[in-house]
């Protein structure tokens, strides 16, 4: 039976429905909404930016000492700089010390940067700041040509570099050229249609193909009838009718993904991973073709493959340093079972869910499978991901490992989750009402193995000895309320669970239904609006970070506050005797500093309480403070520290009274699915640990989040209730704060 979408909306609605945004691979601007709703669906929390905010100097110099001549443009956080200037032929051709031209940019925030450079002769750029190299660019034919765009893992050169890494022979640049690679000119094992009422709301028009070496390949046709850009009604109901019709007015484009192993020689090792493409609605011709980018929930153009990861369990690291894409973040993501209780079907014909539901359930047959494979590898392969609790899951919706089932059984509650005496009443409600539509589906295939099999991991939640090792991936109770603290934050606090826009609105469709039960089993919750209720997000949260140890002048950073608009710094208490201003103290980084009014270095040590009120047009005075201790003895600044002596250090040396981290992260402690090496041995060592670091909202950067917490497979390693703990967090926060910088050893850093 045929549905027509215009039959059922009528002729009112014909002129809107022409609005249907088709979409192409593009770098436009993405769609901007107020500072105070959330908006970060489909993207993963750090996006990598290149640099942090702050105060740096561009210098442009020759290669040559020669008299010559350059101009050219820098933009940062959209704000252009032009700049021009000459070099005589005693010019230092090194940027150390350097009396020629310099540039001094700010980051307001932390991003990329866009530089164009033209000059006479062949000429380099370097950016600096505190006396460290951060960047570097060499002319070409007299020219620099530079984009390093705000986001290291969602860029059309991260998007290039993935299709080159799963597709290196190009044979799957089209969705025909994919369906032949994959042998669907020979048929399909499986076609389902349905509205994913979950997701993305779509009309899911879905093929499958299962292989005979445990391969699956999937691709999936998109149909949005969309009422105009960014209304939530393009992802309703018509989706399901206009995928049913065929319509391809509103076919959107088209998603594939293929579960088979790597193609590049030096990184095929047999394993099977999942490959993901995206490719254009179809042209004139009918040919839909593959694209790096798109706006799939209309909050902006995001890029591939980190739009598609973050939904599949995969860890988002940057490009390596020659350009490729990171093999573990390759290996990283997984299937996510088909959730046919989240689904819409028609209500009888071809497409009811009765007819429908053999072919899922195959598809979750071959999903579960591939668990298993992923299974196979060798468990101290770096990021080893332990499916049990995944193929739980997915072995509860159909009876267990054979699938006996024929029906999905919505009703499943793991072991992890059912009631007993020793749980609070009411777990299997929380599981079913919140855990299994809101959150499970992600969070059961995302973690590493690392510390499952070490005795230090194991920790004391709700009164039960528990393993945090793989934590994150929800498989009961204790480690799913062992998060509790951040599941305030990102859920109630900045707007950032659950992680799809359909899921996020269905959450929050009635504050006080499913985010006031999960409120109440949240020890210390506190997300209250003046009547009591379940405040949601969009309200200013000031974030000036935990309390540390500096010396003058200490950089105060509230970039990391939620949906502020508006920020004000004072200092509530300080020593007797001492004197300090606050510089830039409307701004979201400010500086505590002493006057120097030529007393002792000395007398204004001591402890300073220092508050941050942040407001929006939603709020205004709200309030954090935390206590900056002054101490004119250390023996570095923030601003001097660097990888090479003052972090690296930390990561090899005993300092914890305990063990190194260097004891785990190193690849003969044989760990299982350890994420990072630690030790000298690891090329990449310093852009490893960089990249743990988020520049837009430093202190929850993993480098200070993992070891601080005890969901760490190695333990709590950083107690900030010590002296020695808060020293530690002090020099780690200070050094990200001033930009992460190397340091000056070329075997680690580079040249300079």
């Amino acid at each position: 039976m045929a549905f027509s979408v215009m039959k059922f909306l009528g002729f009112f609605f014909f002129v809107l429905l022409m609005a249907c945004e088709k979409r192409g691979d593009t770098e436009q601007t993405p769609f901007v909404l107020a500072q105070d709703i959330p908006n970060q669906f489909l993207t993963f929390l750090n996006t990598q930016a290149y640099f942090a905010a702050g105060d740096y100097l561009l210098y442009v110099l020759p290669q040559v000492a020669e008299s010559g001549n350059f101009s050219g443009s820098i933009i940062i956080n959209q704000r252009q700089q032009e700049f021009s200037g000459d070099w005589s032929e005693s010019s230092n051709i090194v940027w150390q010390d350097n009396d020629d031209f310099t540039l001094e940019v700010n980051f307001q925030q932390a991003a990329g940067l866009t530089l164009d450079v033209t000059c006479s002769s062949a000429c380099s750029a370097y950016l600096v700041k505190n006396d460290y190299l951060f960047y570097r660019a060499d002319s070409v034919e007299g020219n620099i040509n530079v984009k390093l765009a705000d986001n290291q893992i969602s860029s059309r050169a991260y998007a290039n570099a993935y299709y080159q890494a799963v597709d290196p022979n190009s044979t799957r640049t089209t969705l025909a050229n994919w369906k032949s690679v994959n042998g669907f000119d020979d048929g399909f094992d499986q076609h389902v249609i349905f509205r994913d009422s979950k997701d993305l709301g779509y009309g899911r028009d879905m093929y499958a193909k299962f292989k005979e070496d445990g391969g699956v390949a999937l691709f999936v046709n998109n149909f949005v009838v969309a009422l105009g850009k960014g209304n939530p009604a393009n992802y309703g109901p018509l989706n399901l009718y206009a995928a049913v019709d065929q319509n391809l007015d509103y076919l959107l484009g088209s998603n594939a993904i293929e579960f088979s192993p790597l193609e590049v020689s030096e990184q095929d090792d047999g394993d099977f991973i999942l490959k993901f493409f995206t490719f254009s609605s179809p042209d004139e011709n009918g040919e839909q073709v593959r694209i790096t980018s798109a706006d799939l929930d209309g909050r902006g153009i995001k890029h591939m493959p980190t739009m598609c990861q973050v939904c599949h369990g995969a860890r988002l690291m940057p490009l390596n340093l020659d350009g490729s894409f990171n093999l573990m973040s390759l290996k990283s993501a997984k299937f996510n079972q088909l959730e046919l209780n989240s689904f819409e079907f028609m209500s009888e014909g071809e497409f009811s869910q009765a007819n429908l539901e053999p072919g899922i359930r195959a598809i979750n047959q071959a999903v579960h499978a591939s668990f298993g494979k992923i299974a196979q590898r060798e468990v101290t392969e770096l990021g080893y991901w332990d499916s049990t609790f995944a193929r739980t899951i997915a072995q509860g919706r159909y009876g267990g490992e054979e699938f006996s089932s024929a029906t999905f059984i919505g009703d499943d509650i793991p072991a992890g989750w059912q009631q007993t005496d020793f749980r609070p009443e009411g777990v299997e409600t929380l599981y079913k009402e919140v855990i299994e539509p809101h959150c499970i589906s992600c969070h059961s295939i995302r973690g590493f193995n690392a510390g499952n099999d070490e005795d230090l991991d194991e920790a004391i939640i709700n009164g039960q000895v528990t393993l945090t090792g793989t934590a994150i991936n929800f498989s009961n109770y204790e480690k799913f309320i062992g998060y509790s603290d951040l599941i305030i934050d990102y859920v109630y606090k900045r707007g950032a669970m659950p992680l799809s826009l359909r899921n996020y609105e269905s959450f929050w469709a009635v504050p006080a239904g499913v985010p006031s039960l999960l409120a109440s089993f949240l020890p210390g919750f506190d997300v209250l609006n003046e009547e009591g209720e379940v405040q949601q997000p969009g309200i200013a949260v000031a974030k000036p970070g935990r309390d540390r140890i500096g010396k003058s002048p200490v950089s105060l950073d509230g970039s990391g506050s939620y949906f502020a608009s508006s920020f004000q710094w004072q200092i509530i208490s300080a020593p007797v005797g001492s004197n300090v201003i606050l510089e830039n103290s409307n701004e979201a980084i400010a500086s505590l500093k002493i006057v120097d009014d030529g007393a002792e270095d000395n007398a204004s040590d001591g402890d300073y309480e220092i508050e941050l009120t942040v407001g929006n047009s939603k709020s205004d005075n709200q309030k954090n403070s935390m206590t900056i201790t002054l101490d004119s003895a250390l023996e570095k600044h923030a601003s001097q520290l660097n990888f090479v002596d003052d972090i690296r250090p930390i990561l090899q040396t005993t300092l914890f009274n305990q063990r190194t981290c260097q004891s785990c992260h190193y690849q003969e402690s044989n760990v299982e699915g350890i994420p990072v090496y630690y030790d000298n041995s690891n090329p990449q060592l310093y852009w490893d640990v960089r990249a743990r670091v988020d520049f837009k909202d430093v202190d929850n950067s993993i480098l200070i989040r993992k070891p601080t917490r005890l969901q760490h497979g190695g333990g709590q390693r950083i107690d900030l209730q010590t002296d020695a703990g808060k020293e530690i967090y002090s020099t780690l926060i200070g050094w990200m704060i001033h930009g992460a910088p190397c340091g000056h050893d070329e075997s680690i850093c580079g040249e300079q």
